[in-house]
């Protein structure tokens, strides 16, 4: 597990205004129609129900749950995020930094999903058990996020982009986050790192390494470009045995109605 040992009192000032651009209900609906893999990840495996997404920033998730017929709710930090969801994308927004506390105060969920948010967690672990207890009989539990096995992180080390201090806080192997949910009840059973969503972080991470290398527009260009291309030829390395850049999770909390997947 990878940890930021100090934590900066002021993580505010690392989410300004400007990391969460707001667009319009078009754009968002132009947006979410043209990558479904979450949506289409989240229907394998319940079809319906309540849902509850901690994280969701603009809200391209929590309008493609909205429009597959779920009942929404979502946690979400940033106020001018929580307007925009209120009132734009039409769901349920409750505006928390500490989404363990605002967790318990819910009504239990079918659907808890967590894209790319635990490791912005300054206590993950209150926030899985939290999310575990809330979770329906049957319901499912469905996380991705930065791996820290994967053949990016082991070859860029410090330098790997998805670190991204101070802003991510927890780096969890599979094997950590799957044995804790595993003694809070829930089994595992969708695994994966080589889905759409890990392939788009696979190219990002190189990409970004080469960007932060270089300094003016055209350089950054060319630098992404470059990245481009080595992602391609090193696509072999980081397509096998969990080394993506990033992994997603799915977990059933009835055991005896379990789906198995091969990882």
């Amino acid at each position: 597990m990878v940890r930021l040992a100090e934590v900066p009192d002021d993580l505010d000032k690392y989410y300004p205004d400007e990391y969460y651009a707001l667009p319009s209900l078009q754009r968002l609906a132009a947006v979410a129609a043209a990558d479904p893999f979450k949506i289409d990840l989240v229907r394998r495996f319940v079809s319906g129900g309540r849902l509850l997404e901690v994280g969701p920033a603009q809200g391209v998730f929590a309008l493609q749950a909205k429009q597959a017929g779920f009942d929404v709710n979502v946690i979400e930090m940033d106020p001018r995020c929580c307007d925009h969801l209120n009132q734009v994308v039409g769901v349920n927004a409750l505006c928390s930094a500490s989404p363990h506390e605002v967790v318990p105060t819910l009504e239990p969920h079918d659907v808890i999903a967590l894209w790319h948010v635990i490791e912005h967690i300054p206590d993950p672990w209150a926030l899985l058990g939290g999310l575990a207890r809330n979770l329906a009989p049957g319901g499912v539990f469905v996380l991705a996020t930065p791996n820290p096995d994967s053949w990016q992180c082991g070859v860029m080390r410090a330098a790997w982009p998805h670190v991204d201090a101070p802003r991510h806080l927890y780096l969890l192997p599979i094997s950590v986050v799957t044995a804790y949910m595993a003694a809070a009840g829930l089994k595992r059973i969708h695994c994966t790192s080589t889905d759409s969503d890990a392939r788009r972080w696979n190219r990002f991470g190189w990409q970004r390494l080469f960007m932060n290398r270089v300094r003016g527009k055209w350089s950054e260009r060319v630098a992404y470009v470059a990245g481009f291309a080595v992602s391609s030829i090193l696509a072999p390395f980081e397509t096998r045995d969990l080394r993506g850049s990033a992994y997603t999770l799915v977990f059933r909390k009835e055991h005896a109605q379990a789906q198995e997947s091969v990882c």
